[in-house]
């Protein structure tokens, strides 16, 4: 592996180890320990007067109270997040977890607890050794009120937070601004320096990925380079968030190539057995309807919230399309790449809502009305899709509706949206 590829995949692994729930804790428990570890060095500058102001007793008095309270209160917290965390699963989505768990509200509080006990108890085993004179203990003393302080704040910080911590509309707002920034991830740079290419040429040499999974990125900067680099004209066949097996190819080549470059070009691509949220925009719309296909399900009864998740989705897509440029600059026109099509993203938006409210006739219009906002919002990008996914919930909701009243109000917004005309998509 290069070092620029070592680089990339180190750069991978620390953003998913910042993300993960034990990192901060570990983080402030390592700052914690540093202190204590440092209080002899500071000890010098301590003025004498201050050292005779503060007793020793209180020192102790201060840890020892920190240590028996704050283990209690961080497992405490632990057990809301996870009920939090159990009930946004059973109310809005599962696949909403690894969101939740990446709150920094509640992983800073998390935090600041378990940091201050792990200080309180490594400060007690220094005060029965002598590993701290008179003046260490006065530092000791005022770190100790340092972190009653950092525990304070992060106390009313976590009370504020818990009004809505795993509520489906807090879930919604996250997945939107999830979404959001996979999006414009996405528009920045669509086909990694690349050119689209809708699809791949026959013939040419395949390459196929060593296991099952999720595409979960692509270091478009590598594989770019191993292509300028080993002179190839290489097709992308995947993005982020497509499944592959050994069976189906990944990456074609239009000229052979050896062993070594084909495990180079196989490390561009992570495959695991997740799909991502930060790089698979796709990922995210799924888990929006199903909040909506939940919402919809006899047991909820709750068109209100899959009308929201409808105009959520608008939101989304309107502002991919305000992103995405005309023209993507090409940086390495030896790289092809398959584009994210819009047809596919709308169907992950919409299509399970009018499966699942093909019978409640407000969940209907309001579906007919966000297809139509889309295609008039952008028409070489939505029309065609919107117009499919139209008259596909139109079928739907004729099998489902009882009232012919109601199917011709539908068909009124049906016929608004096809009145806007054919384009070409972008």
């Amino acid at each position: 592996m290069g070092k620029a590829a070592f680089l990339s995949r180190t750069a991978g692994l620390f953003a998913q180890a910042r993300q993960s729930l034990w990192f901060t804790p570990a983080l402030y428990a390592v700052v914690a320990v540093t202190v204590l570890l440092l209080a002899p060095v500071i000890a010098p500058f301590i003025p004498p007067d201050l050292v005779e102001l503060i007793g020793l007793d209180g020192v102790y008095d201060l840890l020892d109270a920190l240590a028996n309270t704050l283990l209690a209160v961080a497992i405490f917290s632990l057990g809301i997040m996870a009920s939090s965390m159990q009930a946004a699963a059973g109310a809005a989505t599962p696949r909403a977890r690894p969101l939740l768990m990446k709150d920094r509200t509640a992983q800073n509080a998390i935090s600041t607890f378990i940091g201050g006990f792990i200080f309180a108890i490594v400060g007690l085993v220094g005060l029965s050794t002598e590993y701290y004179n008179d003046a260490s203990r006065v530092v000791l003393f005022l770190a100790s009120c340092v972190v009653i302080l950092a525990v304070i704040l992060a106390l009313i910080r976590w009370i504020g937070r818990l009004t809505g911590l795993g509520d489906v509309s807090e879930v919604t707002d996250l997945l939107e601004e999830t979404v959001k920034e996979a999006l414009a991830a996405h528009a920045r740079d669509p086909f990694f320096g690349g050119v689209r290419k809708d699809g791949a040429d026959r013939g040419g040499f395949d390459l196929f990925p060593r296991g099952f999974g999720h595409v979960q990125a692509v270091d478009g900067e590598r594989l770019a380079a191993l292509v300028e680099d080993r002179r190839l004209s290489l097709h992308l066949l995947v993005r982020p968030g497509a499944y592959v097996d050994p069976k189906r190819p990944v990456l074609r080549a239009a000229e052979p190539f050896d062993e070594e470059t084909a495990d180079a070009l196989l490390a561009t691509l992570t495959i695991g057995p997740e799909r991502r949220f930060e790089t698979d925009p796709r990922y995210g719309l799924i888990a929006l309807s199903e909040i909506a296909s939940r919402a919809l399900s006899p047991g909820v009864n709750d068109p209100g919230t899959a009308i929201g998740v409808i105009g959520t989705a608008v939101r989304v897509l309107a502002y991919w399309s305000d992103k995405l440029q005309a023209t993507p600059e090409v940086r390495h026109p030896r790289l092809h790449v398959v584009p994210l099509a819009a047809a596919d993203v709308m169907e992950d938006a919409f299509r399970w809502i009018a499966r699942d409210g093909a019978g409640q006739l407000e969940v209907q219009i309001r579906l007919q009305k966000a297809l139509a906002t889309l295609a008039a919002h952008d028409p070489r990008l939505f029309g065609t899709a919107a117009r499919l996914l139209s008259r596909e919930s139109l079928a739907r909701a004729a099998q489902a509706m009882k009232m012919h009243q109601d199917l011709d109000r539908l068909r009124l917004e049906v016929a608004q949206l096809a009145a806007l005309g054919e384009h070409p998509e972008r």
